[in-house]
């Protein structure tokens, strides 16, 4: 009997297994679970809706967004078959979610294995990744998982030692590379600085391997910028510019510093408001400028440093180990296979730094933490410094410090978003609205409300204009129903029938194609 084969088929299976118990554990919680956050709604979920509804009924020109990336949009046409009802849409985003993280947590258990830790550390990152990977699906419907589940993949060839062997390789990192920018537009300047960067890494490692090497470098950009083109050239002819995107520019503007909104936080446009009056601006045009730069850089930084605290207390410790990796010689760096995923961290986080960060945006991040926690955890077990007891004791410690801030959102959030639908549901019991509505006040509330009750939201009313000019604007945008919260109700309102009865507390909703019948002595 061949004991080596037996004995490796064994550990093979004993890696499919966990690996199987994972992922049937994860779709069983994600099916549990969804009916607590099927409501869970947020302004970008519902304009990717959208942008799969106007696919969905054939009008591609105006499908095409240079702001959004139309992966995700793309994604969710095949739900729209069944029905077009707004809830059952946004459950088809979670499901949507929990499809693409299944094969993230696919993804993640591949590029482990470019992380040398012993099969108990990898078992215990692996079913870690379940509350994770939820919190992902469950938290905020965006691009970001997609982006995640795309670029685990891609880690997994680019990490690898083997890379130069294959030109399939380079081509899948194209491929995957194209996908990423599809899903989000961040992606097409990362992935052209961290795939040079790394084939650059892969050429000084080999001597024999550098022709490879190269032509993998320009098959894999060329197929990259192949696909990606198209977009582009789409984009940039509806734009009447040559763009990737107006992603980036835009939210560059937004917290310049001619800009009332500060770097996070909801902006409220305005009835008759151009979002494109907000100003652009450039470090470059002055000192002052500049300086206000480097001020958005380090309040970015500390930022982005506190956002990895939150992943877990271990992450600095992480981060700070594998700089350590770094203060060595030049070519030692550059054959330390170690420091792949601190270089792409690096790169990944620095682009936020210029603009705005938030938590979601560093998800990519959170993922690449626990495997590099999980090989410095390998490093640690290997020495007698602790008894087997502790051992055990400090994987546990490790899991559970980066799946807590994961547990604690979505046990803090159940039912998340579902007053929005009580709200709508109110509204359609005393009156059927249609048509395009405004509101006095609580702009981001009643966007999710007019996505229930599928009107077209115009915006708020401006309070510091005369109620003859409010008038004028309401005609001018065809308004049908003026949503008052609270009681500062403008005058001119008692001329229109007010539909509610009164029956929803702290809304008053006014036809304005019904006005008040005078009394008749």
């Amino acid at each position: 009997m061949n004991w080596t084969k037996y004995i490796s088929s064994n550990i093979t299976l004993r890696k499919n297994i966990s690996l199987i118990l994972t992922l049937i554990i994860f779709l069983i919680l994600g099916i549990m679970l969804i009916r607590y956050y099927q409501y869970q709604i947020n302004a970008d979920g519902i304009v990717y809706i959208g942008i799969a509804k106007t696919y969905f009924n054939g009008n591609f020109f105006n499908a095409i967004d240079a702001y959004r990336s139309p992966l995700i949009s793309w994604l969710l046409i095949p739900f729209l078959i069944f029905s077009s009802n707004p809830v059952y849409l946004l459950l088809s985003t979670k499901i949507l979610s929990l499809i693409i993280g299944f094969f993230t947590i696919i993804g993640v258990r591949q590029l482990s294995y470019k992380f040398e830790m012993n099969e108990r550390i990898r078992t215990t990152i692996l079913f870690s990744l379940i509350p994770i990977i939820l919190y992902f699906a469950y938290s905020v419907f965006t691009p970001d998982l997609l982006l995640v589940c795309i670029f685990v993949f891609y880690f997994n060839i680019i990490f690898s030692p083997q890379y130069s062997d294959k030109v399939t390789n380079a081509l899948l990192c194209g491929l995957l590379g194209s996908l990423a920018y599809l899903t989000k537009s961040y992606a097409f300047p990362f992935f052209i600085v961290h795939f040079i960067l790394f084939n650059l890494f892969h050429y000084f490692k080999s001597t024999s391997n550098r022709r490879k090497t190269l032509k993998n470098l320009l098959l894999g950009l060329t197929m990259f910028f192949i696909i990606s083109g198209a977009w582009i050239g789409l984009i940039s002819y509806k734009e009447g510019k040559i763009t990737y995107s107006t992603a980036g520019e835009f939210n560059h503007n937004i917290v310049g510093p001619q800009s009332n909104h500060p770097s996070k936080g909801w902006i409220t446009h305005y009835l008759g408001e151009e979002v494109t009056q907000i100003k652009p601006w450039s470090p470059f045009e002055s000192w002052n400028y500049f300086k206000y730069q480097l001020k958005i850089i380090y309040m970015n930084t500390v930022q982005t440093l506190n956002i990895f605290k939150s992943f877990s207390y271990f992450s600095l410790i992480i981060l700070l180990t594998y700089l350590l990796f770094c203060i060595k010689p030049i070519m030692e760096i550059l054959n330390d296979n170690r420091i792949y995923p601190f270089i792409t961290t690096v790169i990944f986080s620095a682009g936020y730094l210029l603009v705005l960060v938030e938590e979601r945006y560093l998800w990519l991040v959170y993922v690449l933490f626990i495997l590099m926690g999980g090989y410095l955890l390998n490093i640690i077990f290997k020495g007698d410094f602790f008894p087997k007891a502790s051992k055990y004791v400090l994987l546990l410690v490790f899991a559970f410090s980066f799946i807590w801030m994961s547990v604690s959102f979505l046990n803090e959030n159940v039912n998340s978003g579902k007053e929005f639908y009580n709200t709508a549901n109110a509204i359609e019991e005393q009156h059927i609205i249609n048509g395009n509505i405004v509101t006095n006040n609580n702009d981001e509330k009643m966007i999710y409300i007019s996505y229930y009750l599928e009107t077209k939201y115009m915006r708020q009313t401006k309070n510091d204009i005369s109620d003859t000019k409010s008038q004028e604007q309401l005609k001018e945008y065809n308004i049908d129903y003026y949503f008052v919260w609270g009681d500062n109700i403008p005058s001119f309102l008692s001329n229109y029938v007010e539909v509610t009865n009164g029956k929803i507390q702290g809304l008053k909703i006014y036809s304005m194609k019904d006005k008040v019948t005078p009394s008749v002595i």
